[in-house]
């Protein structure tokens, strides 16, 4: 378990500095098969994968924030108006995430990870055009950005990555921008995951495993900056080929893992 923990934490943290990503979309089908083999209920592995992967994501997103923030790749006139949504999002995402069955949560990120996957392979070098409808609506931007990081596990910082190239960003500088905002989304994220279940076992805070995130966020800390670095001196378009594919494989190892 512990190899699996340091592996999927570098794995994490290098293609969160590198894409501007939390990590979840590698960290959760891996925690998920962790619990899984150690004989936790299916939905309560995956509930626990996805508030363990979110609160880790808390490590990767600030390490890869001040580095993009070192080399100007950060807009925090941006980053002060998306904050607030963002995290409030990821609150009430984790808070209705206790509701939801855990096959119905596997299933959302499979989606998402098929989604954001397709769309890597096909996409091409992005020319970013302002849209001034957009810029009005940066609350509902933030907002679904963690609603949609706690139900569905990632995509909260794409959301974000996104809605700062509709509104004129160049895509370097929306990358950098959008890490900022994963820790107040990990942050409400672990508030929600924390209080919405018991405390069943001595290595648990309600859904976040305390055993692996701290093994996740350190490892994650420090493959973020060679991820950081990676993107300024590697070919884009190959980086954006060989992540979508990993994620289509990913997508579909959630959901084999789930029976489906």
């Amino acid at each position: 378990m512990l190899i699996y923990l340091i592996v999927v934490g570098a794995a994490a943290g290098f293609f969160a500095g590198m894409f501007g990503i939390g990590g979840g979309a590698i960290v959760i089908p891996v925690l998920i098969h962790i619990y899984n083999d150690s004989g936790i209920d299916p939905t309560e592995a995956i509930r626990l994968a996805f508030g363990t992967s979110l609160a880790a994501m808390a490590f990767t997103g600030f390490s890869s924030f001040v580095c993009h923030r070192r080399q100007g790749n950060v807009d925090s006139v941006w980053i002060r108006k998306l904050v607030f949504p963002a995290g409030l999002g990821a609150l009430v995402g984790a808070v209705f995430a206790r509701h939801v069955p855990g096959v119905w949560l596997a299933i959302c990120l499979s989606v998402m990870l098929g989604y954001f996957g397709v769309k890597l392979l096909m996409s091409r070098n992005p020319v970013c055009k302002e849209s001034p409808l957009f810029v009005r609506f940066h609350q509902v931007a933030g907002l679904l950005s963690g609603v949609a990081y706690s139900l569905a596990g990632m995509g909260g910082a794409s959301v974000v990555t996104f809605y700062l190239s509709s509104v004129g960003l160049p895509l370097k500088k929306a990358i950098g921008t959008s890490t900022g905002v994963i820790l107040p989304i990990s942050v409400g994220a672990i508030v929600g995951f924390g209080i919405t279940a018991g405390w069943p076992h001595d290595w648990r805070w309600g859904y976040i495993d305390l055993y692996a995130l701290p093994i996740l966020g350190a490892f994650a800390i420090v493959f973020s900056r060679f991820g950081v670095k990676a993107a300024s001196v590697l070919p884009t378009q190959y980086l954006r080929r060989f992540f979508g594919a990993f994620m289509l494989a990913l997508a579909a190892k959630t959901l084999l893992t789930i029976g489906i």
